[in-house]
């Protein structure tokens, strides 16, 4: 029913066991940069093999997994929502990524588990802060993530970490606030120089998954590979271009503050576009509302207006999925060239004729394994 490309699968969230290959009638899968992978899996119970599982276990949200391989690349976590409909026998699946369930975690050392956030007259105890100083930021993210594993239900998900890279960066969690994980790794990614942080899924034996905690470092924040692959785009590869000019602007702000209520702000002018005839636009920075270190408010401000000169634009295309490069390949966050030549030219000249370096930002494809859809965006630098 399916090429050999597309496999699906279902493993044990906690400890990575592989429990069943299934047959689905459909797949949807995509990643993107910086966030939980999104997948999709239909199958008929009305069939005999599938009808034969015991899906009401077999797609126990949280406690089990889907994992779909694309050619050696795997993408795919947690099992959420069901939609099963008797009319035409078919269940439903969704999963996310293992963000998913980090988002659903604290910054909190584990003993919070039996002890109260505030002290005896109600104040927050800074016994329950975590402080994580001398490293990258990539490094305070596995820090974060690996003070999570240590609470119970999480110390046999299976996440293998890289090795702590020193550095001068600092963070404070403040207990009360109790941030969830994800959101603490996002404001990590989004502060100037901030680094790519990924969970990618993979084979870890013959019949076990489990996930690769991966960062970018001080001189190198985008996770990308070092080869640049190259694809030529034309009439058939379904070229989309969507331009956001949501992000531009001219000023930016960040605010934020503490469990005490101290409030800490910070504004940043970029005089370009209003040099060029823009009228001046502010923006918001996506800075934490806890943050309360105006050196991190400046570091926001500096990443917003780092790419608020343009607009945002992402470019869509297809590629062959049995070609090379093939799937395994390439991941999101490589850089690229997308070619668009005088043979095949764009309609109206839109993308004039030209050669495009573009980074990876979402990578998705369905059940026929035929065509990966490559989503790119701006270099930035």
């Amino acid at each position: 029913m399916f090429g050999m490309v597309v496999r699906v699968y279902v493993f044990e969230t906690r400890g990575g066991a592989l429990l069943a290959e299934v047959e689905p009638v459909q797949v949807s899968w995509g990643v993107q940069a910086n966030t939980a992978d999104d997948v999709s899996v239909t199958v008929d119970l009305n069939s005999t093999v599938e009808g034969s599982r015991d899906w009401r276990n077999l797609g126990t949200p949280w406690k089990h997994s889907l994992a779909v391989d694309v050619g050696g690349r795997v993408y795919g976590g947690p099992i959420m929502p069901h939609d099963f409909g008797e009319d035409d026998g078919r269940l439903t699946l969704a999963a996310r990524g293992l963000l998913v369930a980090l988002d659903r975690r604290s910054v909190l050392p584990l003993a919070a588990l039996t002890n109260s956030l505030v002290d005896a007259d109600g104040l927050p105890d800074p016994a329950f802060d975590t402080t994580i100083t001398g490293f990258d930021l990539g490094t305070i993210g596995k820090k974060i993530v690996e003070q999570s594993l240590a609470w119970p239900g999480w110390g046999d998900v299976p996440v293998v970490f890289h090795a702590d890279r020193a550095g001068t960066r600092t963070r404070t969690y403040v207990g009360v606030e109790r941030k969830p994980v994800a959101e603490a790794l996002e404001d990590l990614s989004g502060v100037q120089n901030g680094p790519d942080i990924r969970f990618q899924l993979r084979w870890t034996g013959p019949d076990t998954f489990g996930w690769l905690y991966e960062s970018g470092t001080e001189t190198q924040p985008r996770l990308q590979g070092e080869s640049v692959f190259s694809w030529e785009v034309g009439q058939e590869s379904g070229l989309t271009v969507s331009t956001n000019p949501s992000r531009m602007g001219s000023v930016a702000w960040s605010q934020g503050g503490r469990a005490d209520d101290a409030i800490a702000v910070a504004m940043m002018y970029d005089p370009f576009l209003v040099d060029r005839g823009f009228p001046l636009l502010e923006l918001e920075s996506d800075a934490s509302s806890t943050t309360s270190s105006q050196d991190t408010l400046v570091a926001w401000n500096v990443e917003t207006l780092r790419t608020a000169r343009v607009p945002w634009e992402f470019w869509s295309f297809r590629v062959r999925a049995d070609r090379s490069p093939f799937p395994n390949e390439y991941n999101t966050g490589d850089l690229i060239d997308v070619i668009v030549t005088a043979d095949t030219p764009v309609a109206g000249g839109y993308v004039p004729v030209g050669s495009y370096r573009r980074r990876i930002a979402g990578l998705s494809g369905d059940e026929s394994g035929d065509f990966i859809t490559i989503t790119c965006g701006e270099t930035y630098g």
